[in-house]
């Protein structure tokens, strides 16, 4: 479904962080001349640029699917996908080129054909829509001067059926593919009822936003927080040093590697989370950092922080691409303490969240930032930490990106990689770094990071079986790329 841009949840992950000011609303969405062309806003911008280069186009795709074991109406299934593409102007933009840049309008109606496969006939029904599912997936949208929205319905069996979208991420986020599938089921059960399907009325609309939004760069608030965000990310910026962090670029194989945080030291970080007075995201940012950096020798580092973008009660309910990266940079040295390291990462994150609402791609016109290819010049790597974790399939142009959600007494966490820079065994080395962080720290809230080398080294050196051919520690460079994904 979603990529690293979702983070629905990252309030909470920030705990008292200061809120931005609600947006002064001087739009009358409803008198918006739909159809008329805008520009693009924040990261539609880069995925209109990575469409035109033809980068990894299937890449863009946010695909969401749901069995459904009993008898569908399929006529009536089809009008629930209208009423969402009425209700939602994401879901009815078409982009173009002009003379001016890339712009995006909304088409006053749409329709959209939604096909019945019949897997009735196949050997195994589930293996099949699994097949399907996957290559359904891994196909492009190349024209987005249609609205790149696609909905199948797969019938297994006469009481099974599986209810497949696919929507491009340039018209939709995590949150979105989350909204979609609910209202979807929800007018679905409404219409098979002979009732109107009820769904809260939006407060505005797509357009209406993005008009304020480029409004409220003018502003006094918007000047504040690019003054605060270029202090932040000042130059020289740090770059991240582990796996082959010089290899080229071009391509993005994402592996994932899963772990969790047994029951004891879950209930000790939470007691050391009481303790510093901070929320687990900022305690398992702060590890996280950590390891990393005596992995890499990194005494400056910058983690990504998704972040959702829907500062306003106004976008609730909304299908759209709201995302907004957020930058937390973090200063450490051997004499810090853990916990000088933690109210760090809490004051950056506070910070960070405090000015989101100013667009990350503005941003990067106006850093002093080493451009690469296929990189991001502000950071390689991503936390988070919310209720949920993104879907293992998930793509993203970082080299290491860390989600963790709680789990009962436990800590799930998901490690996704590209394994073009980073090896299975180098990502398996960061995981034993961090669970060794959180023994140590739990033991010792006071401990050094100089202290911390050594028992670090210990961990992933004792508990590390390199494969074959798979030699090479974190923090040097690879003798040759490989050509395929590396174990």
């Amino acid at each position: 479904m979603e990529d690293i841009d979702d983070v629905a949840g990252v309030q909470q992950g920030l705990g008292n962080a200061v809120q931005p000011a609600p947006p002064q609303d001087t739009s009358n969405p409803g008198a918006q001349d739909v159809g008329a062309w805008f520009e693009l806003w924040n990261v539609q911008q880069g995925l209109w640029l990575q469409h035109q280069l033809d980068e990894g186009r299937a890449d863009a795709n946010l695909p969401v699917w749901k069995h459904l074991h009993e008898a569908v109406d399929v006529d009536v299934m089809r009008r629930a996908v209208a009423v969402l593409i009425e209700r939602h102007q994401a879901l009815r933009l078409s982009f173009r080129d002009t003379a001016d840049g890339p712009r995006q309008s909304v088409l006053p109606e749409h329709t959209l054909e939604v096909p019945l496969v019949d897997l009735g006939g196949a050997v195994d029904p589930e293996a099949e829509v699994e097949r399907l599912i996957k290559a359904e997936s891994a196909i492009p949208f190349e024209d987005l001067g249609t609205p790149p929205v696609r909905v199948k319905i797969f019938q297994l069996a006469s009481d099974h059926y599986c209810l497949y979208a696919n929507l491009h991420h340039i018209i939709a986020d995590g949150t979105s593919m989350g909204i979609l599938m609910r209202e979807l089921l929800l007018s679905y059960r409404a219409l098979v009822a002979g009732e109107p399907p009820a769904l809260t009325t939006l407060a505005t609309t797509f357009d209406a936003f993005v008009r304020d939004r480029q409004q409220w760069l003018s502003s006094t608030q918007s000047q504040a927080m690019e003054a605060y965000w270029l202090a932040q990310l000042a130059a020289p910026l740090p770059r991240l040093r582990i796996g082959d962090h010089d290899a080229p670029a071009e391509e993005v194989v994402n592996e994932t590697l899963e772990f969790s945080v047994d029951t004891d030291l879950t209930a000790g970080l939470t007691a050391l989370a009481r303790q510093l007075r901070v929320t687990p995201h900022v305690l398992l940012l702060s590890a996280f950092v950590v390891a990393l950096r005596d992995i890499g020798s990194n005494d400056d580092i910058v983690v990504c922080v998704p972040f959702s973008g829907r500062d306003t009660n106004k976008l609730d309910g909304m299908v759209g691409n709201f995302v907004n990266p957020l930058s937390v940079r973090i200063t450490m040295s051997g004499t810090d303490a853990f916990g000088d390291v933690v109210h760090r990462a809490r004051a950056a994150s506070i910070g960070a969240y405090a000015n989101s609402r100013y667009p990350f791609t503005r941003l990067l016109d106006k850093l002093d930032a080493e451009a690469r290819p296929g990189r991001n010049p502000i950071f390689s790597s991503s936390f988070q930490f919310a209720d949920f974790l993104p879907p293992a399939n998930q793509t993203s142009q970082l080299d290491l990106c860390l989600f963790g959600r709680p789990d009962g007494d436990q800590i799930v966490m998901r490690a996704n990689y590209n394994s073009r820079r980073l090896a299975k065994s180098e990502v398996h080395e960061i995981q034993l770094g961090l669970l060794a962080v959180l023994r140590q720290v739990v033991a010792d809230p006071a401990i050094s990071l100089e202290a911390l080398s050594e028992p670090l080294r210990e961990a992933r050196q004792a508990r590390w079986t390199p494969q074959p051919g798979a030699r090479r520690r974190l923090g040097t460079l690879r003798a040759s790329r490989p050509t395929t994904p590396n174990d």
